[in-house]
């Protein structure tokens, strides 16, 4: 306690007793709690204290107690022991119920952990440690960012072991980013107002049956792997010249809502748009790669006689490898973000459109100064269809009925093409 004067003096409170056998009838009890102590579960008494001071004398310097019974945990469980394989396995089935299987969140979980799982077979899940982790973390192939990707599946991983009491820790959780390899930011990389002109025509002339689920990131800016492969045509709603989308199909689980696009792209929506069904043709990804393969070849006749080409023969070809390598990632919604904030010279109606809940400030830093007038964003949202008459495919599946033979009374048709893309 403290006097008037702010001194410290020591108060020992001893209880009275009105006689002395009061006081001999108290004393087992004050020598009970004599030697004891702690807080919640826990008592400190005297046994306690000694065997952490023999536990103390046998660890080494900077490990704690805490430390050393997670050890002997992970090699002596006290219950069933789950083995890697078996957690992976009620991992998947865990989040697949939570969001399907058909969730890129559930295959991005699902082909990390079978990786992490090969490289440890037969393992018990409770005694991989965090160097062996970190390890595995710096030799897995990719780039700082895949990386960092794999080391974030692996924690979530971890977190249901540890609330499953599979583990007492979570191998992954404590690893930093300053302990893998550093991720370098990259500068956004869109498509000229040329090239997505050429891409665009290349549409038309040479597949029109994809122009609607081309537009509708060029000029929506709607994202390409979280929405486009259940996008359908019901939502573009051109009575209120809106875009929904429900929510059970946005990435952030609520309805959104796009107005306030550029009227060229209702102009195309009218020329391709669909007003039921998915926009997402059949064999999509092997006729995008075509286009995209065709739209940068310049000269026009050469383009025309590749088009007519089976997709798999085109794709075969030497220069279609490092064609396709020049399409940047994410390329069609950051082409429309790009021309659409040089055009407003703002990026609060981008951001408005691109459904971001993040300061417009952020947009603008990230499409600005890329070398795009306030003439390209304008003549970028100039462009118009220009429909085909005689659109360039590629030659189509025939089939023949082959006659019947004495010993089958029915065969498969005959093709005379392999081409079966389309």
């Amino acid at each position: 306690m403290l006097t008037s004067d702010g001194k410290v003096v020591l108060d020992r409170h001893r209880p009275h007793y009105d006689s002395k056998d009061l006081a001999a009838a108290d004393k087992p009890r004050i020598l009970a709690q004599f030697g004891a102590g702690g807080g919640g579960d826990f008592v400190h008494s005297r046994t306690a204290q000694e065997d952490y001071e023999r536990a103390r004398k046998l660890l080494p310097p900077g490990v704690t107690v805490a430390m050393a019974a997670q050890f002997y945990l992970k090699h002596n469980p006290t219950g069933e022991a789950v083995t890697l394989e078996k957690a992976r396995e009620d991992f998947l089935a865990h989040h697949k119920l939570l969001v399907g299987d058909k969730s890129r969140g559930y295959k991005d979980y699902s082909w990390r952990t079978k990786a992490f799982v090969a490289k440890f077979p037969g393992r018990h899940a409770a005694s991989i440690v965090r160097t062996e982790a970190i390890d595995y973390l710096l030799r897995v192939e990719g780039g700082a960012r895949s990386k960092l990707n794999h080391k974030r599946a692996l924690c979530r991983w971890g977190n249901w072991m540890l609330k499953r009491g599979i583990r007492t820790d979570n191998p992954f959780g404590g690893i930093k980013r300053d302990e893998l390899p550093k991720v370098l930011a990259k500068e956004v990389e869109f498509l000229p107002l040329e090239s997505a002109e050429a891409y665009l025509r290349a549409c038309e002339r040479y597949d029109p049956e994809l122009v609607a689920h081309e537009v509708i990131q060029f000029f929506a800016g709607v994202r390409a792997d979280d929405e486009m492969a259940s996008f359908r045509g019901e939502w573009v709603k051109c009575e209120t010249r809106e875009v929904v989308t429900p929510a059970e199909m946005t990435k952030t689980g609520v309805r959104e809502v796009i107005n306030g696009l550029e009227d060229n792209f209702w102009a195309w929506w009218k020329a391709y748009g669909r007003e039921t069904g998915l926009l997402r043709p059949k064999n999509c990804k092997k006729r995008l790669w075509r286009i995209r393969i065709l739209s940068q070849i310049a000269d026009h006749k050469q383009a025309d006689a590749l088009a007519g080409m089976w997709i798999d023969k085109l794709l075969r070809q030497p220069f279609s490898k490092s064609l396709l390598d020049k399409w940047p990632w994410n390329a069609r919604r950051r082409t429309f973000c790009t021309h659409h904030v040089a055009k407003h010279e703002s990026a609060a109606k981008t951001a408005l459109i691109l459904r971001h809940r993040g300061d417009p400030e952020t947009l603008h830093n990230s499409y600005r100064g890329l070398g795009v007038t306030k003439r390209q964003g304008e003549k970028y949202f100039e462009l118009m269809p220009d429909k085909v008459a005689a659109p360039i495919r590629p030659p189509q599946l025939q089939r023949k009925i082959a006659p019947l033979s004495k010993n089958t009374q029915a065969r498969e048709p005959v093709a005379e093409s392999q081409n079966r893309n389309l």
